[in-house]
């Protein structure tokens, strides 16, 4: 498991790019996750410039999309961008949300489409409905979404976000529970990880803390990965400041 940053740490300063970039120099991460915004979308220039140091430096490169799955493909500017930030020996990891208001075919027609323009559709479950049968339907279409694309033997990676699962409006439904459902249809397979922790169930910004020593069950997560044979290629910190980085980079680092 390799710990990226998003650029997010750098929240304040616009997702700068290359303040995130030397912070993991700073601190030995050799991958990042770069967020496609229209302004980034629209410097040609910066993009090749923070592939060609990538590259130089030789940093892996993770893009999240602000792009719903089902809809991202539509946009031909926005996805030549997306390519356009890789390197050629570098695998094109792009992060979309799960749209559960979208038709399961509609989804996989975007990652065929997304696919074509090089891109490895990476889709992170993201959940609107924070209902009980609204949280079911979801992981129910997320499945099921993940079984279609692996019978279609396409290449499309799930992110799994699991401090998602233990948000206030989802505590009565055992978040452990629903984290290893969702593992264990990965069994044997490779994810991504998004990471965070916090103190509440809330998850204001005020709440977030060290991956490890918050709400989130990231020692039992990590254990039933581990009895799954589920292999975490990412695990990337998006946090919104620099606070929690080093004591969540040596937690992350025992649960290999």
């Amino acid at each position: 498991m390799k710990v990226a940053f998003a650029t997010s740490l750098f929240a304040e300063n616009n997702f700068d790019e290359f303040m995130t970039m030397n912070f993991a120099e700073e601190k030995r991460i050799s991958a990042l996750q770069f967020y496609m915004n229209a302004n980034l979308q629209a410097d040609k220039n910066k993009i090749e410039k923070i592939r060609d140091l990538c590259r130089d430096k030789s940093m892996e490169i993770l893009c999240h999309s602000p792009k719903m799955l089902g809809e991202a493909s539509n946009d031909s500017s926005h996805c030549e961008a997306l390519a356009a930030l890789f390197y050629d020996a570098a695998p094109k990891y792009c992060v979309f949300h799960f749209d559960e208001n979208c038709e399961i075919e509609t989804m996989i027609s975007d990652c065929e489409k997304l696919i074509d323009f090089g891109i490895v559709p990476c889709v992170e479950n993201f959940y609107i409905d924070k209902t009980r049968r609204g949280l079911v339907a979801n992981i129910e279409k997320y499945l099921a979404f993940f079984e279609r694309i692996s019978m279609r033997n396409l290449s499309v990676l799930p992110v799994l976000d699991f401090p998602r699962l233990f948000a206030e409006q989802f505590t009565d439904f055992s978040p452990i529970f629903l984290s290893e459902l969702l593992v264990k249809k990965f069994a044997g397979k490779k994810i991504i990880i998004h990471a965070i922790d916090s103190a509440s169930p809330k998850q204001e910004r005020s709440d977030w803390c060290a991956v490890g020593s918050g709400i989130v069950g990231w020692a039992d997560i990590f254990d039933y990965l581990k009895t799954q044979n589920v292999f975490v290629e990412y695990t990337v910190l998006e946090y919104e400041n620099t606070c929690f980085i080093d004591e969540s980079i040596e937690y992350l680092k025992k649960n290999k």
